[in-house]
């Protein structure tokens, strides 16, 4: 009697055990190109020699998203489908800057990827209004090689700091803050987002109080690196912050910051920081 009363007891902490286990294992995987800039450039470089693992890989992904669009299953996407690759297919590039973010309707955007169908249609042959998966797959290496080449220069991948100087890490997230759909505000975008979803160890969506410090302190490492920022921040000020970018509805605090807020809060803090650096009354100078 004893050891099932025990047994029963016992049951609640290892379940609250493994909720535990689960919130420190990596959002990521292993496909870090899908995350990481850095990895997704080498990854795209790797991807364009023959028997590689990313050649293997980006096959895969390619092969898999033109299956996802052939609605009818019969081995072939036509203009409409094409479409739809395309978009599937660049969204990853364009998480990193890499792509261009879509500034035109629908219509006009058919109509350019309506131009590179017909490209691709004809060029084993007469037109046949479809293409097959050896076709699409032949072009998106050749795009997906043209990619490396859009770089520019003084790039920096932020989830790599020994790879950059302070001084390349400065321009680079000044351009970031003041150029909205430039390259670099879209690489800091995405490295904002990785960070807010590393800190939401719950998976909501949500970063609650409990888990703020731990965002604030990963976003802050880099400039931490170059002694740009304190290595902590006062448990008053870190509250200020949560309270400043806690969501509110109808004025009432709803106990938890979005990415949204974060990320807003995060381009309006970063260009005040470097106005401040620029002014010689940055944190490093002034302590």
């Amino acid at each position: 009697m004893l050891s099932i009363v025990a047994r029963r007891f016992a049951r609640p902490t290892a379940r609250q055990s493994s909720v535990r286990t689960f919130s420190s294992v990596s959002p990521w995987g292993t496909d870090h190109w899908r995350h990481d800039k850095k990895a997704f450039i080498r990854w795209c470089k790797d991807a364009v020699l023959e028997d590689s693992k990313a050649r293997r890989e980006l096959y895969g992904f390619a092969a898999l998203n033109f299956g996802d669009v052939d609605t009818d299953k019969d081995g072939f996407i036509n203009q409409g489908q094409f479409d739809r690759y395309l978009e599937s297919v660049a969204a990853i590039p364009r998480r990193f800057g890499l792509a261009p973010v879509s500034s035109v309707d629908r219509s006009e955007r058919l109509a350019n990827h309506t131009v590179i169908f017909d490209q691709i249609d004809v060029k084993d042959g007469p037109a046949r209004g479809k293409l097959g998966l050896d076709q699409v797959l032949r072009w998106t290496l050749d795009h997906v090689a043209g990619k490396i080449g859009h770089i520019p220069e003084g790039d920096v991948g932020l989830y790599h700091v020994e790879d950059y100087s302070e001084a390349e890490y400065v321009g680079f997230i000044e351009r970031a803050v003041n150029n909205p759909g430039s390259y670099e505000h879209v690489s800091f975008y995405n490295f904002i987002l990785n960070v807010f979803i590393e800190a939401d160890t719950q998976c909501e969506g949500r970063v609650k109080y409990e888990q703020f410090g731990n965002l604030l302190s990963r976003a802050a490492r880099v400039p931490r690196h170059f002694g740009l920022a304190p290595d902590d921040v006062d448990e008053s000020v870190r509250k200020a912050m949560f309270k400043a970018m806690e969501l509110k509805r109808d004025g009432v605090p709803q106990g938890f910051v979005t990415h949204r807020k974060f990320w807003e809060w995060t381009v309006e803090h970063t260009k005040m920081k470097i106005d401040l650096q620029k002014a010689g009354k940055g944190w490093r100078e002034n302590h």
